[in-house]
């Protein structure tokens, strides 16, 4: 058969015939692939021959089964055909429609559309017009807490993605916002519980008792408690004054006394299952079983296709069988837990302490949606039309001030520490924007850290743009600031102070540093969360371990190092100066930034390194003084122990790694391929991919794939295979080493109850035990190829113990 279009002539052949009888021998679920059919013309004729695709095509299948029509029947309609009741309902029909709506309200938090969650009730859409008081007031509750949930927190936080929620379509369904508040949901639930109460009172005083309707009762009461209960403390989070529209602060305590009596209830609360026989029973009491009979009035009550021509034609369409509610219950107890363990944000009061915090919370309890974005609003409370950056934290602290303390914890800038140093308007307003400057990028570190893994990944290298620039902009803020706190450090004329300090004063890019701290601490977490995630390939591992030791971890160790050093030297003079000054001037504080943060310092001041080195040099004070033999304050104090303990930790695990995957490639026993055709494959491709966010920032300065491999050529030659063996075990027992004193240390020091301590990135006191065991293996397997043990094996790495850090299995 010929066909022209346009100038092109086809000649086109029937196979429809041969491709049936091709088909016939294709299994189940295989499709047929050709040069010029691929997968994506093969799923575009699946969606085409799929019944979703066409909007009526299904639902007139399910209503002629039915024999109603191909229509939907309105809850009018459904009273006037008797097909469900709104009046008289019984404790077990309340039952079954309170523990369906609360396993449509999980499954929405899941992730999935109204529409085919809470909405298939046909109840909730004429609401007022239900006779039955207690169905009536929890149907409102429901669709109040999911408004609520949906409008003040998940669309405020704004970290849902598009596989994350589906809540942002309503399909104009009713909320009764101008009807119903959340306070009379509250009011209702708890007049609803005081009446039951007195119904359970009187049906235990009736002479002839009714067990199984006093039990009925005694569940409804427990689970409409639990829901006043559950709704109350989701208003408390992200709560704002009617009239100011600001945000309130967190009552942590009242919060946990509420999530203590949900847990009570929920160990109290018999999910219900609903059975055909009914001599069925329950063999450990632990659920509420329901004969399916006892349901007939309400039989109609969930219709899973009642929107269902709302529905978008490519959307999801289907939920054919809601989750059981004893699954449902499971996770809300589960919520609760992590709901509980997210209000310990309220005690971290540094931005390390808050990073921190956040990156175990997503590590360890791995929180939904519902849960990340609370965490967000309670750290950053939103007010509406508020930026992130200008977001207060806990609704108090501004990000400025917060980063000044920040900074005066980890480096002591003289701009932030001397009190009577008199700084020009031209140098004050260049310190304000640096710090108003850097709100941006600290507050979207939070934000990101708060989206689900994946995406907090990506958002991390985008961030690490936004530190670039702030380097550039402390690098410039450094050189602007020597020539005045150096001169007026030359004007007090100390005798303590000698040409070693001021020359390490005057070299320090303070400003610099802290900035370079934080990123390098983004950089090391971004490069983690790719094994977490299991991103990287057998063929990437040495490139990783190797940036990460050589590049990142080596340059993080200079950091702390620089800090040490400054803490310990630039400590004593800094407060001799404050103090000399204070006694010639009787004025105030003259420094305007040391005045911006004065409270928050005398806040945190058990945490300051100057003042506790102020205390520790008064007479007065009764506390355990460090002093040298000289009777001075000790020079060779380490601010930053264990942070460098775990540090070298991590450093000497990762160059263990990269020396030994290089001694396995260099005997051929790992199945790397040096000639891959596909472009993708390749190994500079695939560097550039995994390095290509550090490219632009000035520090650390990125390397090239070019002079990595230069290094690699360089080791090629310069090393044995047996001598890198030797370098890894060398490394490997190092590192145990160091993570072993970290154990020790906190032993001593009696902090077994602390459950992690952060220095790169995560690492908790599970994860160091973890390190200790595969660095004691892969001693052990590295000794046997040492030794010439079955050279022609191949080796494989093992993650299980730990996702950073494989074991080498032989």
């Amino acid at each position: 058969m010929q066909e022209t279009i346009g100038d092109t002539t086809y000649n086109w052949t029937d196979v429809t015939t041969e491709f049936a009888d091709l088909c016939r021998n294709l299994p189940v679920g295989e499709v047929l692939r050709d040069e010029d059919f691929t997968l994506f013309e093969a799923m575009t004729a699946l969606e085409l021959m799929d019944p979703k695709m066409d909007g009526g095509m299904s639902i007139k299948n399910h209503f002629h089964e039915q024999k109603h029509g191909n229509r939907t029947l309105t809850l009018p309609q459904l009273i006037e055909k008797k097909l469900v009741k709104t009046s008289s309902l019984t404790p077990t029909e309340l039952i079954h429609l309170f523990d369906q709506l609360l396993s449509t309200f999980h499954m929405w938090l899941d992730g999935h559309s109204l529409a085919l969650t809470l909405y298939t009730c046909v109840y909730v859409h004429d609401i007022p017009i239900i006779e039955d008081y207690p169905l009536r007031t929890i149907c409102y509750t429901f669709v109040k807490l999911i408004d609520y949930i949906r409008e003040r927190i998940l669309l405020k936080a704004g970290l849902f993605e598009e596989e994350d929620f589906s809540g942002t379509l309503t399909y104009n369904f009713p909320f009764y916002r101008d009807t119903i508040k959340d306070q009379t949901c509250l009011s209702d639930l708890k007049k609803c519980e005081d009446e039951l109460n007195k119904r359970l009172r009187s049906l235990k005083h009736e002479s002839e008792l009714n067990q199984s309707e006093i039990n009925a009762t005694q569940q409804l009461i427990h689970r409409i408690r639990f829901l006043r209960l559950f709704f109350g403390v989701t208003l408390r989070f992200n709560e704002a004054n009617e009239k100011t529209n600001e945000q309130t602060y967190l009552n942590s305590e009242e919060i946990l006394k509420n999530l203590k009596q949900i847990d009570e209830l929920l160990l109290l609360i018999r999910p219900s299952h609903v059975v055909e026989d009914e001599t069925t029973t329950s063999p450990d009491n632990a659920e509420m079983i329901i004969p399916i009979s006892s349901l007939a009035d309400i039989a109609r009550s969930f219709d899973p296709y009642y929107n269902y021509r709302q529905l978008p034609p490519a959307f999801n369409r289907f939920i054919r069988q809601l989750i059981l509610p004893s699954c449902v219950y499971t996770f809300l107890g589960s919520i609760c837990q992590q709901l509980r363990r997210m209000l310990e944000v309220n005690d971290k009061r540094t931005l390390k302490q808050a990073f921190e915090f956040f990156l175990e919370y997503s590590t360890n309890e791995k929180p939904s949606l519902f849960i990340r974005s609370l965490l967000l609003l309670s750290y950053l409370p939103s007010v509406q039309g508020c930026l992130l950056s200008s977001r207060k934290i806990f609704g108090q602290i501004s990000f400025a001030e917060q980063v000044k303390y920040e900074m005066r914890l980890f480096i002591v800038p003289p701009l932030l520490t001397l009190k009577y140093i008199a700084i020009d308007q031209e140098t004050i307003n260049y310190g304000e924007n640096f710090f108003q400057r850097a709100c941006v990028p600290f507050s979207n570190l939070f934000y990101s850290l708060c989206n689900n893994r994946a995406r907090t990944r990506e958002k991390l290298s985008n961030l690490l743009d936004e530190f670039s620039v702030l380097q550039d902009e402390s690098e410039k803020l450094d050189q602007w600031l020597h020539k005045y706190f150096l001169q007026h450090i030359l004007q007090a004329n100390l005798s303590t102070l000698n040409a070693q300090t001021l020359l390490l004063i005057e070299k320090t890019s303070y400003f610099f540093q802290f900035i370079l701290h934080w990123t390098l601490l983004i950089m090391e977490y971004y490069l983690l969360m790719g094994f977490d995630l299991s991103l990287y390939s057998k063929r990437e591992l040495y490139d990783v371990y190797f940036y990460f030791a050589q590049i990142i971890l080596f340059t993080h160790i200079n950091v702390y190092k620089t800090s040490t050093n400054l803490l310990n030297t630039t400590i004593p003079m800094l407060i001799q100066t404050n103090q000399k000054h204070q006694q010639i001037s009787k004025n105030q504080t003259s420094n305007i930034f040391v005045q911006q943060f004065s409270s928050l310092v005398q806040q945190h001041s058990n945490d300051d390194p100057l003042m506790d080195s102020a205390n520790d040099s008064n007479p007065g004070q009764k506390k355990n003084k460090r002093k040298n033999l000289n009777g001075l304050l000790s020079t060779n104090t380490d601010h930053h122990e264990q942070e460098v303990a775990l540090i070298h930790g991590h450093f000497a695990m990762s160059t263990a790694m990269h020396r030994c995957l290089k001694a396995l490639e260099l005997e051929r026993r790992l199945r790397f391929s040096s000639t891959d055709a596909n472009y993708f494959l390749r190994d500079e491709i695939r560097y550039r991919h995994r390095f290509l966010p550090f490219a632009n920032l000035c520090a650390p300065p990125y390397m090239p794939h070019a002079d990595f491999l230069h290094i690699q050529n360089l080791s090629d030659n310069r090393y044995t295979p047996k001598e890198l063996y030797q370098d890894a075990i060398n490394n490997f027992s190092q590192a145990k080493t160091y993570f072993e004193s970290y154990l020790n240390r906190l032993t001593a020091s009696k902090q077994q109850t602390l459950n992690r301590t952060f220095t790169t990135n995560f690492t908790s006191l599970a994860d160091v035990e973890s390190y200790i065991r595969i660095a004691k293996t892969n001693c052990v397997v590295l000794k046997l190829l040492l030794s010439g043990h079955k050279p022609e094996m191949k080796i494989d790495f093992d993650f299980t113990l730990h996702a950073h850090y494989p074991t080498l299995k032989l």
